[in-house]
């Protein structure tokens, strides 16, 4: 998993979790430390499956949720 500032910039990486099953899907639990506070918005990719944008109070919040499907 690879974190980007508002500049396009890669602040942090992190790892999926191990998925679990719920219902027709698979949930992984993401945990990224290190990212820096100061950008308005955060972009998220998982391998190459697109950037998904965040805000930076959802990012701050844990208000992250992706579909990799």
């Amino acid at each position: 998993m690879t974190v980007y500032d508002s500049a396009g910039k890669v602040v942090a990486t992190g790892e999926l979790g191990t998925g679990k099953p719920n219902s027709a899907a698979c949930v992984f639990r993401v945990a990224v430390t290190g990212v820096p506070d100061g950008s308005t918005f955060y972009q998220v990719e998982v391998s190459h499956r697109g950037k998904i944008t965040v805000s930076s109070a959802e990012a701050q919040h844990g208000g992250f949720a992706a579909s990799l499907g």
